[in-house]
């Protein structure tokens, strides 16, 4: 029987706040001065705060995990002084951007007493995360956490167990101690919640850090995390100036990650998110030698290969996609590509433009697949307590599920496009000079470098590879540059999203900003597109 409600969701989501907050020690408090006076890009005041140590600071600003896991292991660092070190940067990261749900700073830091005890004892390290602090999403499960897909009425979910990606990362030695704000049902580009409020891009406060792992990606940039997790983490990453890696849905276990629905049409991923190609790599390592496929019937059983630093040099072939001929990107994006493009070429390898398969149409068919079942899901929850679906939701809700015909018919042209897609590449051998498909495609990660709160905006560029269910990854090239990336006073949009798009664009606002592109390689082939990652990082930054 269901327990009578008796608190109003305003206060239910202040009573979620407020322990949050009380979790935080009082010695990591921002002053009022900070908080009332802060800038556009937040992220100066992260270090200037006066919290965090100049040994802090030089802890959490490492380059990368790896970097970091090397003094670790070699005892230049301790874990414990690691994770005091980026519990604190978390901490001031929240006060300033919301981007925590929930947090175990004491269990985090005892845990990596722990692994140091151990290693001093033993000499040997429990596992190739020995003592790396890692962030977590809301919707996956840590043991004694919260999890609450930005939902109200979950507010007071605690997870009993790990889910297996968590589990996995626990036996390499990582210490959990944070976990990341998503936005309310998770099926929007943007980080708000009623029950937790709007999470703030670091780089400028009055865009977003993407959605749904805005908290995730919020925090990394801010580098209260040096390496994440989450699902749906190509847009945060790009909007944040990260790297991601999102695998195909069979490769890691998506067991014990909570979901709206198990009937969704387009099967979930999970990956990692962090400051580097190497980091996604040890952090896909380490996932997949965790043996999901004995754990969970739907991953593939397909072991990882050889490390992409061991790989020998090669010409590679990128295919280049300009637009996708509904939205064309803002002027950073497209210099970013022309920058990219030149670089490669002008170090050997090969880059043919190729025109954008029918994204028009799998963005159609997307759709419908993601909404098969309606929406009631999401109207059900929010109807438990009261709460307002918030504005990027709101056009969602009434949607009906599709009959058993419409179902399959989506399924049919899923098939189709798959095929068609998959036929589409193989036919870039035309154009190759080795006669070869391409190794990757090279695209932009969206149609913008972020939005606006509470903008609305299309799912182009992104959408396709959900439901094709390729690999993809983003890497970060340049910065917005007002002076430079000037606005086209000539375009003249294609279609009316187009059109949104374009009257968007303002140098002013969005100076400053990352650019990320977007790398897409073929199904279960993450080793092979972290490889030209790695390579087209390289070459962008001209190591």
């Amino acid at each position: 029987m269901t327990e009578p409600r008796t608190l109003t969701w305003e206060e239910q989501a202040s009573k979620t706040q407020t322990g949050l907050w009380n979790k935080i020690p009082k010695e990591w408090h921002l002053s009022k001065d900070i908080l009332e006076h802060q800038h556009r890009n937040i992220l100066p005041q992260i270090e200037s705060a006066g919290i965090l140590s100049p040994h802090e600071i030089s802890i959490t600003r490492h380059e990368d995990a790896t970097t970091l896991l090397s003094k670790i292991h070699s005892g230049v660092l301790s874990a414990e002084e690691v994770t005091v070190a980026f519990c604190k940067r978390a901490a001031i990261a929240h006060q300033l951007v919301n981007c925590l749900m929930d947090v175990d700073f004491d269990a985090a830091v005892a845990r990596a007493r722990e692994l140091d005890q151990y290693l001093r004892a033993s000499g040997q390290v429990v596992g190739p995360l020995h003592g790396l602090p890692i962030s977590i999403k809301d919707l996956t499960a840590v043991k004694d956490l919260h999890y609450s897909m930005g939902y109200v009425s979950w507010a007071e979910n605690v997870a009993t167990n790990d889910c297996v990606v968590v589990d996995t990362l626990r036996a390499a030695g990582a210490v959990i101690y944070a976990k990341t704000t998503m936005p309310q049902s998770g099926m929007c580009l943007e980080t708000t919640s009623n029950l937790f409020g709007r999470t703030l891009n670091p780089f400028n406060t009055s865009l977003t850090p993407g959605g749904s792992s805005g908290g995730e990606s919020a925090l990394l940039a801010c580098r209260g995390s040096i390496l994440g997790i989450g699902g749906s983490i190509r847009i945060p990453a790009a909007f944040t100036g990260l790297y991601s890696l999102k695998p195909t849905s069979r490769r890691v276990s998506y067991k014990g990650n909570m979901n709206n629905s198990s009937g969704l049409g387009i099967s979930s991923s999970i990956g990692p998110m962090g400051h580097s190609v190497r980091d996604l790599e040890l952090a896909m390592r380490v996932l997949v030698d965790g043996r999901h496929w004995v754990k969970d019937s739907a991953v593939f059983e397909k072991p990882w290969t050889k490390s992409i630093l061991s790989e020998p040099a090669r010409k590679l072939c990128i295919g280049l996609v300009e637009w996708d001929e509904q939205v064309m990107p803002h002027p950073p994006i497209r210099r970013a590509l022309r920058i990219t493009e030149e670089k490669l070429i002008a170090a050997g390898h090969e880059v043919i433009r190729v025109k954008a398969y029918r994204h028009r149409d799998g963005e159609e068919i997307a759709r419908r697949l993601f909404y098969q079942l309606g929406t009631t899901f999401i109207s059900d929850e929010l109807s438990k307590t009261d709460e307002p679906p918030i504005k990027a939701i709101e056009k969602k809700i009434g949607r009906e599920p599709g009959s058993l015909a419409d179902v399959a018919n989506s399924r049919r042209q899923c098939e189709a496009y798959k095929d068609g897609y998959l036929g589409w590449w193989n036919a870039t051998a035309e154009k190759s000079s080795s006669k070869q498909p391409i190794d990757a495609l090279l695209l932009p990660a969206g149609g913008s470098t972020s939005f606006p709160h509470d903008f609305v905006p299309t799912w182009n560029y992104v959408t396709i590879y959900n439901f094709i269910d390729y690999p993809c990854m983003k890497i970060p090239i340049t910065t917005v540059d007002r002076a430079v990336d000037v606005k086209d006073g000539q375009y003249v949009p294609v279609s009316e999203q187009d059109g949104v798009n374009y009257r968007l664009y303002d140098p002013e606002v969005f100076d400053g900003m990352p650019v990320c592109l977007q790398l897409v390689g073929r199904p279960f082939g993450e080793e092979a597109l972290l490889s030209v990652g790695s390579v087209v990082d390289g070459v962008v930054r001209g190591n």
